[in-house]
């Protein structure tokens, strides 16, 4: 297999501080799990498989063996499985949201919660997200409501993902926002925002002359059910190294 260029293969200690963090509040951000190098690898594979008017790509992972190599990169799978308690993991799919700069596709995501997409169980699907610039209020960064991954998955308004000039994501009523309190995630390139599949989050819009683009990676431990879905066409991907 084919490595993304400048990715390393070291593991992560994760500390139980960390892993209390995550119980506590649905999430967990690591600064500098990965270097310049290899988020600039991340962005130029997408975008030399972008559109014009650079919509969201799902599951590049299936074609360009580099992308594949990332997501079973041992420091994301040993975080994953800490935060897991050592279950086994696999892998789902993969996206990229550009956020292009005066993109049809530069809109914010509603409040969501991103188990409302494959419906596992206890909302044990989780994702790994990427910022490949700095973000910030200005370009569209996220935002995230701790502790909201208690009570299970939401009820909520279909709304599609991809669509051009609209708020995508699975939209939760006001009246279970107002519960809990919106943080900013002023996340800085290269680091890493594991996300409860529970936990409700979504992102501003990007109305400045900066791109925003962010990479994710979604998984799973093995053997829970899920829905594969339409476009997403999730599947169990085995993590171990070739």
């Amino acid at each position: 297999m084919r490595v993304l260029p400048g990715l390393t293969l070291d593991l992560y200690p994760t500390k139980q501080d960390e892993i209390d963090f995550w119980n506590k509040n649905g999430y967990l951000l690591i600064e500098e799990l990965f270097s310049q190098t290899e988020c600039q690898s991340i962005n130029d594979i997408h975008r030399a498989h972008a559109d014009k008017d650079f919509k969201g790509l799902i599951n590049l992972d299936r074609e360009v063996e580099e992308i594949r190599s990332l997501m079973k990169a041992p420091k994301v799978v040993s975080i994953m499985r800490a935060l897991k308690g050592g279950r086994e993991i696999v892998g789902l799919m993969t996206q990229i949201m550009f956020k292009e700069a005066g993109s049809p596709h530069s809109f914010g995501w509603s409040p969501h919660q991103d188990n409302a997409y494959p419906q596992s169980e206890n909302g044990e699907y989780f994702t790994i997200n990427i910022p490949l610039v700095n973000q910030d209020r200005e370009n569209g960064c996220m935002y995230i409501y701790p502790g909201s991954h208690k009570e299970g998955t939401f009820p909520f308004a279909p709304t599609p993902s991809y669509e051009a000039g609209k708020n995508p994501g699975n939209t939760i009523p006001d009246e279970i926002i107002k519960r809990y309190t919106r943080v900013d995630l002023l996340m800085k390139r290269g680091s890493a925002l594991f996300l409860h599949g529970d936990v409700i989050h979504g992102s501003y819009n990007n109305p400045s002359d900066r791109s925003r683009p962010m990479f994710s990676m979604c998984y799973i431990p093995k053997g829970v059910t899920f829905i594969p879905g339409n476009t997403a066409k999730r599947m169990e991907i085995s993590l171990t190294q070739d």
